[in-house]
């Protein structure tokens, strides 16, 4: 049932044109996953680096700061020259900023800078004051300049919270998408396995289909379509086969000729259909008669041969002989029609009557038909026109047209 329900041809169509949809869904899937990774790794990378750069605009503010604090404390000339080369040192992280931060970051840098730009003149007046010694115009900035500086240092760290949250806020956004996708991802897989494992079942059931095909094939290339024994070409083959171990052995073996006697006439008397019918019935009882390792053939007609490899002797080969024969002579029903056929076999045997295939086969076709002249039912090779069984062997005729 189910093998027929996958053999229809919109199923195998179905489920192909299902994985490779499944497969370019979730090629599509991996592409865009992975350059959503990409854009999300940019970004982060991105926002990180604009986090850092307001926080060293932070580390440059203080580093100002403690100048002036440290040239406040001393009031010595090297300090003062140190706190004029450090005004202005953030300026370059906001430039930077400003460039490449966007829109956003370029507005909160131009409010960053125009207080940043006060706190450095700041600064240059106590420089000023101080290269002149002016004492009052110092304090008089040190006020301005902490307030300044308290500023710039909450606006700073805002805009460095601001792009932690803005980052994290993101990477929310990243997840969610990324959670959608591997849904997305699982429910393609699950498709994708399902009309994969449906391809599998339809390949499986094409070999199978070819593999009975092929071994139907084989054996109606090997076997007789009637009798369903060995042809000729199984046999010629298998007889090769069991010399060429003989050869190694050196274990007889032994090959059967045989011919119905009668079969003509039961063919014309009760018609092909009997016929055929007779023969299946005789090679039934040739298998019957032999081992599970010998080899039963037809070769054509009422012909039939019969494979003995590893025989004990030729006489074994006689004996094997001599059941086939009896076997045959028994009666049979055709229809309900009884009947009964002879047999002249010819008997060769490996090394004794040859050594090759043809020889023995030329051998036991010989003996075959010196018993089908002599009416002598079974004769070996070589042997004269006379035989013990020679015994009412003559044509054999329908047991219904007997008087």
């Amino acid at each position: 049932m189910s093998s027929h329900w996958l053999s229809r041809q919109g199923i195998r169509r179905a489920a192909l044109a299902g994985l490779a949809a499944g497969l370019a869904a979730l090629a599509a899937l991996t592409i865009g996953g992975t350059l959503s990774t990409r854009r999300a790794t940019e970004q982060v990378r991105a926002s990180n680096r604009v986090a850092s750069a307001w926080e060293s605009v932070f580390v440059e503010t203080c580093t100002e700061d403690e100048g002036l604090h440290a040239y406040l404390a001393t009031g010595t000339e090297l300090d003062r020259v140190a706190l004029a080369a450090a005004i202005g040192s953030a300026r370059r992280w906001l430039d930077w900023i400003a460039a490449t931060g966007g829109r956003d970051e370029a507005f909160e840098v131009t409010q960053f800078q125009h207080a940043y730009a006060q706190y450095e003149n700041t600064l240059r007046a106590v420089v000023t004051a101080g290269e002149h010694r002016r004492q009052d115009d110092i304090d008089a900035n040190v006020q301005p300049a902490a307030l300044e500086f308290a500023a710039l240092r909450r606006t700073s760290v805002a805009n460095v919270e601001r792009q932690r949250r803005e980052l994290t806020a993101y990477l929310a956004v990243v997840d969610r998408r990324n959670r959608t996708l591997q849904s997305l991802a699982f429910g393609v897989f699950a498709i994708d396995l399902t009309t994969f494992v449906l391809c599998i079942a339809i390949l499986i059931g094409y070999q199978r289909r070819v593999e009975r095909q092929a071994q139907s094939s084989h054996h109606q290339a090997m076997h007789d379509a009637l009798t369903g024994t060995a042809n000729r070409v199984l046999f010629r083959d298998r007889a090769e086969q069991a010399l060429h171990l003989a050869n190694r052995t050196n274990q007889p073996v032994a090959i059967l000729s045989l011919d119905l006697n009668g079969f003509k006439q039961v063919n014309d008397t009760l018609g092909h259909h009997s016929g055929d019918q007779l023969l299946k019935q005789v090679a039934a009882r040739l298998i019957d008669c032999v081992r599970e390792t010998d080899t039963v053939a037809r070769l054509g007609g009422d012909e039939f041969a019969v494979l003995l490899p590893n025989v004990s002797s030729v006489a074994d080969a006689a004996e094997v002989a001599h059941r086939v024969l009896d076997a045959i002579r028994q009666p049979l029903h055709l229809d309900g029609q009884p009947a009964s056929v002879g047999a002249s076999i010819g008997v060769a045997v490996f090394p004794e009557h040859g050594n090759g295939l043809e020889a023995l086969l030329q051998g036991a076709d010989g003996a075959m038909y010196t018993a089908k002249r002599g009416r002598l039912g079974i004769c070996m090779v070589d042997e004269p026109a006379r035989h013990p069984h020679a015994l009412d062997e003559g044509r054999a005729i329908p047991a219904r047209t007997r008087p």
